[in-house]
């Protein structure tokens, strides 16, 4: 159906006129849901002139085309009714990443040679996704816009705390806890209110949206900004430590020995070499692994350590292995029962019940028996 142009005409919408596209957002992967929710999730950014809903997706008027980009901005990536949101200025028509697919040889080189990157599921060229206008860090909410002085000094404050900032100017008649809702739908971490009052007593109410949300009431300025640039400096550091944590985990064996273990895993024959190529790799992941764990000297403790059940086969192959009584001319390691009972390692060795057993499955006499007896 075209669109009408004309605003008298019977069937006009404004959120189908091309001439005001750009005072227009187009939201994608849109939820089932009426007019009147869609526009509630864009009331907090500016005045709503009307709305569109089509299956999966849908278009937001609003009174000009910088209002529209902030709410744009501001609403692109957040979840509503459990989707994640693809919104952009409706004047930007970007083709999906499986239209360019079609077209391109996905083995081939940009036939342009122009970089890409995929901004939300969006293919788009590498300098429109740097333009991406990026998540704030904290949102400063001004109630009246006689307090916008007093926010624009609260957000040069801090920005030289190296935090991404902006003042946000809510509708009257949306509740604060939709605003903050939304706010904290997108991942902004921080929220300042700011009101009459606040500027009175030079406070602020300080609200953290990430992790366990916190509200923090009426605070002095001061107090107020060295606690948020506080918690955002610990912050970022636990998200380095994850990243490097994640990284770690996500490390690969080298690319010839990831192939023999994939090899093996799916039962693939493999030659002698190869197998001992893996057996000596996993050894030194082994070693290096027990330095992690257990510090270098107590790792190589624990490599000498022999490992008890090697050394009792040690033990009893050596019995086994002694010559016969019955062959005089060979020099016996004890001569008589009374030697042998002198040491207490070998007396220690025949009472333990797994030699005894091995002892019985090798020997068809009642030599376990004279053990035992003399014993």
């Amino acid at each position: 159906m075209a669109a009408v142009r004309d605003a008298n005409a019977p069937g006009y919408n404004i959120a189908r006129d091309p001439a005001l596209v750009k005072n227009r957002i187009f939201i994608g992967n849109l939820p089932i849901c009426t007019k009147e929710e869609l526009e509630s999730i864009c009331h907090p950014y500016g005045k709503v002139l009307g709305s569109l809903v089509q299956k999966n997706f849908g278009f937001v008027q609003f009174e000009s085309e910088e209002i529209a980009n902030k709410c744009a901005n501001a609403l692109n990536k957040s979840t509503f009714k459990s989707k994640a949101l693809t919104v952009r200025n409706a004047s930007i028509k970007l083709k999906p990443l499986n239209a360019i697919i079609k077209k391109i040889n996905p083995n081939a080189h940009n036939p342009a040679g122009v970089p890409m990157a995929v901004q939300g599921g969006i293919v788009m060229s590498a300098a429109a996704a740097a333009t991406v206008v990026p998540i704030n860090d904290c949102e400063i909410i001004v109630v009246n816009r006689e307090n916008t002085k007093y926010a624009e000094f609260i957000e040069d404050r801090l920005r030289n705390s190296g935090m991404r900032v902006d003042v946000l100017f809510p509708n009257e008649d949306v509740m604060l806890s939709q605003v903050l809702s939304n706010i904290s739908a997108r991942g902004c971490l921080y929220a300042v209110l700011v009101t009459p009052q606040h500027e009175a007593l030079n406070s602020i109410t300080v609200n953290i949206l990430y992790g366990v949300p916190a509200e923090h009431r009426n605070m002095p300025l001061d107090d107020a900004i060295t606690l948020i640039a506080t918690d955002f400096r610990l912050k970022k550091q636990r998200d380095a430590v994850t990243a490097s944590q994640l990284h770690a985990k996500q490390s690969r064996h080298p690319e010839a020995m990831q192939q023999l273990i994939e090899m093996l895993a799916d039962n693939h024959p493999l030659t002698g070499l190869q197998y001992e190529c893996i057996i000596n790799y996993l050894q030194e992941q082994r070693e290096q692994q027990l330095k992690r764990e257990l510090g270098e000297a107590n790792a190589l403790a624990k490599l000498h350590t022999p490992d008890p059940e090697m050394e009792l086969q040690k033990k009893i192959l050596s019995v086994m292995n002694k010559p016969a009584v019955t062959e005089i001319n060979s020099e016996l390691m004890y001569p008589t029962f009374d030697l042998a009972k002198k040491d207490k390692r070998l007396m220690e060795l025949l009472q333990d019940p797994r030699v005894m057993s091995a002892l019985e499955s090798i020997y068809n006499s009642d030599l376990t028996e004279t053990v035992t007896q003399y014993l």
